[in-house]
């Protein structure tokens, strides 16, 4: 049977996941603002002389602009990313140093972490090496370490500065840096730039350029019309989000045999998110669904076997996790009402679904016989559901599996999933 991945891919003609979440720099879009942005960043690079401070929104792009820079990087510059920035005074320099080679942990004190520091600055320039060190989230920084940054923007020679450094953070980065005592960093800096969100205009855009990057060769196109200004109204125009919307409402038309996507897919998409439009969520930064966890759990199926009180858990680590009695199946049912191979769970991007493998006794969603189906929060699964006659003479349902799909947030795209099995032999 075809990898489901393959099956998704030629159904919308192409070669990759086109709105994945993790960053790649080979996806990347360049917006009026993002090119800007690079340029800064490059221009530090090639000046030798410059402090560069990048800004914006969660998701705005910040990180897939650093990849981009780093895989274009020259042979004879050397690179230290930090993106663990809740750290002291000597975690960061510890950081950076491991980040460049070497070993810093057997220095007791910052000046002997700084000495080593300096000594392997030097030797670089000395062999012509530029040295540019990337924060990343630098919003988390105290201010005792931006205090160090500033201090570390001095370091230089009689040719020029032998550090160059880039910070990229989240919009309170703008604060902090713009705070009272925070002057003397505010003049090191020698570009700051924000990263605003995508216009419509450019979503329409950053959604074919995406899913050509995916190699999409289509001619008509994948989102139909009206669907762009209504994933604008609801994403803001912030990449990330326009990547989880685009992504859940593919995944939907794809389990539901669609090839186009329309706009009833979005809206209905959009209930499921559980989103209000963008400009009410950006007045209630806090809101939790806006957060996109990408070190999210695995789903997992808790696994109740009827007569017996112990419980085991099954992460669905695997994109398919087959169901059954033979001991071929990634769970077995020791049931002689569940077929061999009777139904598996195919697991993608986060979102689940439920097919049945042509069992004798038949997979149910909510009492409704199904050959495959999207799993919502709390969907209840049965499997080989039988007629039994009680001595009254009326009958009752009995599923030899019963399963309980357990999404709490409701958003497809990054919530747990958590299915809870009862077997009966």
């Amino acid at each position: 049977m075809q990898n489901l991945a393959t099956l998704y891919h030629e159904f919308f003609d192409l070669d990759e996941q086109p709105f994945q979440l993790t960053p790649d720099h080979n996806f990347l879009y360049l917006s009026k603002g993002h090119r800007r942005a690079k340029a800064y960043m490059e221009y530090t690079i090639w000046n030798r002389d410059s402090f560069v401070v990048i800004t914006g929104e969660i998701g705005s792009g910040k990180t897939t602009l650093i990849h981009s820079l780093l895989a274009n990087m020259d042979e004879d510059v050397l690179v230290a990313k930090i993106h663990q920035t809740q750290l002291d005074e000597l975690e960061f320099y510890q950081s950076i140093l491991v980040e460049f080679g070497l070993e810093p942990f057997k220095a007791a004190s910052k000046v002997e972490l700084l000495s080593m520091l300096n000594s392997f600055l030097k030797e670089q320039s000395e062999k012509d090496r530029q040295v540019v060190l990337i924060i990343d989230e630098a919003q988390n920084l105290s201010a005792r370490v931006l205090e160090e940054v500033r201090l570390m923007t001095g370091l230089e020679t009689s040719k020029g500065k032998i550090l160059n450094l880039i910070l990229a953070g989240q919009p309170e980065l703008k604060e902090i840096i713009d705070a009272p005592g925070m002057e003397q960093l505010n003049q090191r800096i020698r570009f700051r730039f924000h990263l605003t969100a995508l216009s419509e205009t450019e979503t329409a855009e950053y959604i074919e350029h995406r899913l050509k990057m995916a190699g999409n060769k289509r001619r008509d196109k994948l989102f139909g019309k009206g669907t762009v200004p209504l994933i604008h109204h609801y994403t803001g125009g912030i990449p990330r989000l326009i990547n989880i919307l685009c992504d859940t409402a593919m995944l939907s038309a794809f389990a539901d045999g669609k090839s186009k996507i329309t706009i009833k897919m979005i809206e209905e998409v959009i209930m499921e998110l559980q989103w209000s439009p963008y400009s009410e969520r950006a007045q209630n930064p806090a809101h939790p669904r806006d957060i996109y966890s990408l070190e999210q759990q695995a789903p997992k199926l808790i696994i109740e076997i009827s007569g017996s009180e112990n419980k085991r858990d099954y992460v669905l680590e695997k994109e398919t996790v087959k169901l059954g009695r033979f001991e071929s199946n990634d769970i077995r049912f020791d049931s002689r009402y569940i077929s061999g191979h009777h139904a598996k769970i195919v697991t993608i991007q986060g979102q689940s679904y439920v097919v049945d493998l042509g069992s004798r006794n038949g997979t149910f969603v909510n009492g409704h016989r199904i050959s495959k189906c999207r799993l919502k929060n709390k969907d209840t699964i049965s499997l080989a559901v039988k007629k039994s006659l009680l001595e009254n003479g009326d009958t009752i349902a009995l599923a030899s599996a019963k399963l309980e799909y357990i999404n709490e947030s409701s958003q497809l795209a990054h919530s747990n999933q958590v299915v809870h099995i009862t077997a009966n032999k």
